[in-house]
């Protein structure tokens, strides 16, 4: 719906009816369940923004599968202006007129007419605005072949599900950078063990949403599904399992690192099994573990091979105890329909208990942040009054805890009066703009608000959206050094599009001295979930559970907000 909206106003619709259009699809966006249930239930009748019209495209939707709509603005339009408004900067109303007015509907007649310098003499953009296109043109090209982990998660889990039901599967296992936990996959890879390969195969090639099959073998095939994701498929024998999901998993380097260890000790690593000299026979490895013994190594976890020390610290013993979903007591940063979000404050609060959490700290936007609605200071107390209803309703066994997400303004400072930061038991700190500073001014900025005595948290560091925004020039180490001086505690943001802190920037940050904290960043109850993903990227950077600060009893969690007011030893 949404993009039905964009694309009325590229064809140059009223623009009432777009932004009836935009504010149903927003609407309908922060709804759960599937949208035959929002009929069924008749629930949209309810729902602000959502008109006659708007219920009638979900009805049609649920009905046929597609929108007429939809289908005319796709045939109107030519194909190229879905990419173009991919580009930063480059809105419906740039798009409508640089298609309507000079023809330009293409992302390659875009990036000719920038680089040739027509863009910086059209009305409306300039020099600037042409150089920032080619970036974005770059940055697109660029990501053009990654994927998200959440979306390739998302697809791996209906493609194990499928293949699971099957008879046929004894083991079935993904591999690759998805097992890994690396922030963007190139494509899924999945190991079966399987005495009859030709009917996995064929379940495979026929999954839901294959839109094409690339390749298809009696025990390789690859597909590519509706979304973009390519996926390979092997089926290797009970015996050649271990070594196979080990060598499919990787990475690269760290098979590389092994294979090498493997050969000094007179033996061969690779996909088959782990062989002494020229045996045929592979070595007995049951499972992974039983290959990094044989190495005289402990086991590494998938999330560790990137050889970045592993295999070093494998040998000595030295290999850290890392954190699981299981050790998570609190989440320390979500939102309500207080700023942005989509659920409200006690309905967040009720999925939080349902998760199992003890504890959950809400940190809707601050005043600055007018574009999502940021808490002026008496809608703040108006929250604080509900979170202490909510406390007095939940007894001692869940606390709300009262924070609040502030800006870092352009000169380091934070967006409240000190006195009305103090009402806050956590403040997490962040930047939403002027993100294009030198690295030294940035680095000023950020420095100067970490050594704010309400900073708690800084949340997603480095300002990256994965495969659209790379993050911002900064000093990581004076940064860190700062936040471990001041105890401000770095935030692993847990949204997919977001991951941040970089997991490569995890190890230097904790030999500083930082705490952390994994945060969903949730704007809806289902955004709880996406905890998971920073989870994968806190093991990437060597955490265990006493790094963590949300990991932490409420007690001891109280204590540490106490504590780190108190002046260092």
């Amino acid at each position: 719906m949404l993009e039905c909206a964009v694309l009325l106003e590229v064809r140059g619709d009223n623009v009432f009816r777009c932004r009836a259009y935009e504010n149903g699809a927003r609407a309908l966006e922060g709804l759960e369940g599937e949208p035959v249930d929002w009929i069924e239930g008749g629930i949209l009748k309810g729902v602000k923004g959502v008109g006659k019209g708007m219920i009638e495209h979900v009805e049609e939707w649920v009905r046929n599968g597609e929108l007429e709509i939809y289908e005319e603005l796709r045939g109107e339009i030519p194909d190229g202006i879905p990419e173009m408004l991919g580009i930063p900067g480059v809105g419906a109303k740039k798009v409508r007129y640089l298609w309507q007015e000079e023809g330009i509907d293409s992302l390659e007649a875009l990036q000719a007419a920038a680089e040739g310098g027509a863009i910086a003499e059209m009305p409306g953009f300039g020099k600037k605005s042409a150089e920032k296109i080619l970036v974005g043109i770059e940055m697109r090209k660029k990501f053009s072949e990654r994927h998200r982990l959440g979306d390739a998660t998302a697809r791996a889990t209906v493609l194990i599900d499928h293949l699971s039901a099957l008879p046929e599967i004894d083991e079935i296992q993904l591999a690759g950078s998805l097992r890994r936990k690396r922030e963007t996959i190139k494509d899924l890879d999945v190991v079966v063990v399987s005495k009859k390969p030709e009917a996995v195969m064929e379940a495979f090639i026929g999954a839901p949403e294959v839109e094409r099959v690339v390749n298809h073998g009696p025990t390789k095939s690859s597909v590519v599904f509706e979304d973009g994701i390519p996926a390979d498929l092997r089926v290797v024998k009970r015996s050649e399992f271990a070594a196979a999901l080990n060598y499919f998993t990787g990475s690269k380097e760290h098979n590389t690192h092994l294979r090498g260890r493997a050969k000094g000790m007179g033996l061969r690593l690779n996909e088959y099994g782990l062989f002494k000299g020229e045996a045929k026979r592979s070595l007995p490895c049951p499972n992974e573990a039983a290959i990094y013994k044989h190495l005289g190594l402990a086991y590494v976890e998938p999330e560790l091979r990137e050889d970045t020390g592993e295999i070093e610290a494998a040998e000595e013993g030295k290999l850290p105890e890392l954190i699981q979903e299981g050790d998570m007591r609190g989440l320390l940063h979500c939102h309500s329909t207080y700023s942005d979000g989509k659920s409200t404050l006690r309905e967040m609060v009720g999925a939080a208990k349902e998760a199992g959490f003890a504890y959950f700290g809400i940190c809707d936007h601050s005043q600055t942040a007018g574009y999502a609605g940021g808490l002026k200071e008496k809608d703040v107390l108006r929250q604080h009054k509900e979170i202490d209803r909510l406390n007095e309703e939940g007894g001692k066994k869940f606390a709300v805890l009262k924070g609040i997400e502030s800006d870092i303004l352009g000169d380091g400072s934070l967006d409240y009066p000190d006195t009305f930061l103090n009402r806050f038991d956590f403040v997490v700190v962040s930047i939403h703009g002027q993100m294009s500073m030198p690295r030294e001014k940035m680095t000023d900025r950020i420095c100067k608000a970490l050594e704010h005595p309400a900073a708690t948290i800084f949340a997603h560091p480095s300002g990256r959206l994965l495969l659209k925004r790379d993050p911002y020039e900064l000093d990581y180490d004076r940064v860190f050094k700062t936040a471990a001086e001041h105890r401000v505690a770095i935030e692993i943001n847990a949204n997919p599009h977001r991951l941040d802190l970089d997991w490569r920037y995890i190890k230097q940050a904790k030999r500083a001295g930082c705490f952390f904290s994994v945060n969903p960043d949730a704007h809806h109850t289902s955004g709880i979930e996406n905890i998971k993903y920073g989870i994968g990227i806190a093991r990437k950077g060597w955490l265990g559970p006493g790094d963590v600060i949300n990991t932490f009893t409420l007690a001891k969690f109280r204590r540490w907000l106490k504590d780190r007011g108190q002046p260092q030893a």
